[in-house]
């Protein structure tokens, strides 16, 4: 059995990058300074030294499929039906292979390698249930990122998409940048609860937080090193800024 395995969303349609049209590639596929968004995805992962790597694909899945071949697993999922779904999806490719599962999106490209050990690290030392990444956002509407929502002892309770938020909680800062270390018999035991109690209708991963917290298990979130980690490319405008700061990176 493997420490970890790796679960990357990448079964999207990319609308958003596409002025609201199904996109002609998945959303994982633009480019960004030559290869696709997806790519510094699984790298950051490989870096950080995971060897099992599910990507679950579905939009125009023989695109991914065939830009890496062998060097990862795939799932599919048929329907988008939402995030939670999605990481669903990989159960039977997972379970009973993995003691935790690293769960994030393939068109979040820019978590450093480092970044995921020192969560690694952090999931091994106190050993929660979920140990997650959260970024501070000088200007979270722009964003557009779930909320982290923490309870009076400063726990975190829940995460609360923007589209679901109250006025109050728009003002908080701290955002979810969606990426989570999770104990993978947890996870699979537990991911049936997630509903689709949301504006979208959807079966949103973020629901396990509060699944977790309201078992009285633990649940850590631990910053970025800086803001730009956390971007995630849904628009033209987004992949742009993230071309930039892997050319930064790159210097």
């Amino acid at each position: 059995m493997e420490k970890y395995a790796a679960v990357i969303l990448a079964a999207g349609k990319g609308t958003r990058m596409n002025e609201g049209q199904a996109s002609p590639i998945p959303k994982v596929m633009f480019e960004a300074v030559g290869k696709p968004v997806i790519h510094y995805s699984v790298q950051s992962i490989q870096k950080a030294g995971i060897k099992k790597i599910v990507l679950v694909v579905g939009y125009k899945k023989a695109m991914v499929m065939d830009y890496f071949k062998d060097e990862v697993e795939y799932v599919v999922q048929e329907k988008q039906l939402g995030t939670g779904h999605a990481a669903i999806c990989a159960k039977s490719k997972l379970e009973g292979k993995a003691q935790a599962v690293i769960i994030f999106y393939g068109d979040n490209p820019l978590f450093k390698p480092e970044t995921i050990k020192k969560l690694i690290n952090l999931y091994e030392k106190e050993e929660p249930t979920i140990a997650m990444l959260s970024v501070v956002f000088a200007d979270p509407m722009h964003w557009a990122f779930g909320r982290i929502i923490r309870n009076q002892k400063g726990e975190v309770a829940s995460i609360i998409e923007q589209k679901d938020c109250t006025e109050k909680q728009l003002k908080i800062a701290e955002s979810n940048p969606g990426f989570y270390i999770i104990s993978a018999d947890w996870f699979w035991q537990n991911s049936p609860q997630i509903q689709t109690n949301n504006i979208q209708k959807e079966y949103y991963l973020t629901d396990i937080v509060e699944i977790a917290e309201e078992q009285g298990k633990k649940v850590l979130a631990m910053p970025v090193s800086e803001e730009s980690e956390a971007l995630g490319v849904n628009t033209p405008e987004q992949l742009k800024e993230a071309e930039e700061v892997i050319k930064q990176r790159h210097l």
